[in-house]
């Protein structure tokens, strides 16, 4: 499968710049957000890869959709993404735009991944602790991992903590095998 993130790099950091010289940078963001997880939704999938709808039909499907809750830039973008056939491009698009959005408000982007989803009370304690350190402003993300088998892994920009049983298990192989 291809790496989408090249490809969506500069439609987001022309989104951005939109967005930094309109002053609408949250609205933006939030609006993207909509019709990223709209475009991975089967109904929204099967509409873009449908061969027998001309590109324009996509489009006006897509924009009826979203017409409510979008603005006409990102409307400029669907239009400019069917043109090139980068649609699948959405949700890339709204990753690399959150974390442009980050790095402008000077924000820590947290990924907490976790075995089993915590409790409200854990994840408060976790969310808590996690903001005094890199700051109340911090964005948490949380993710379940089955795989971790137990415990969590937390990864902030290019540092990883990780907490996890299958991590544990991991580094104890290798200081067997040495």
């Amino acid at each position: 499968m291809i790496e989408l993130t090249p490809l969506a790099r500069p439609y987001a950091k022309a989104l951005f710049a939109s967005a930094v010289e309109s002053n609408n940078l949250d609205e933006m963001a939030e609006e993207l957000k909509i019709m990223a997880a709209a475009s991975q939704t089967e109904g929204v999938k099967n509409t873009i890869e449908n061969p027998s709808f001309s590109r324009k039909e996509v489009v006006e499907i897509l924009v009826k959709l979203f017409e409510e809750s979008t603005s006409d830039t990102l409307i400029k973008l669907i239009e400019i993404l069917a043109e090139n056939k980068r649609l699948n491009l959405l949700e890339p698009i709204y990753s690399i735009y959150q974390s442009l959005l980050e790095k402008h408000k000077e924000q820590n982007s947290i990924q907490v991944y976790v075995a089993v989803e915590p409790g409200e009370e854990a994840k408060n304690s976790i969310e808590k602790k996690l903001r005094s350190t890199y700051g109340k402003d911090a964005n948490i993300y949380f993710s379940k991992d089955p795989k971790m088998m137990g415990g969590l892994s937390i990864k902030i920009g290019d540092e990883t903590l990780d907490l996890s049983i299958r991590g544990k298990v991991n580094k104890l192989v290798n200081q067997l095998n040495f």
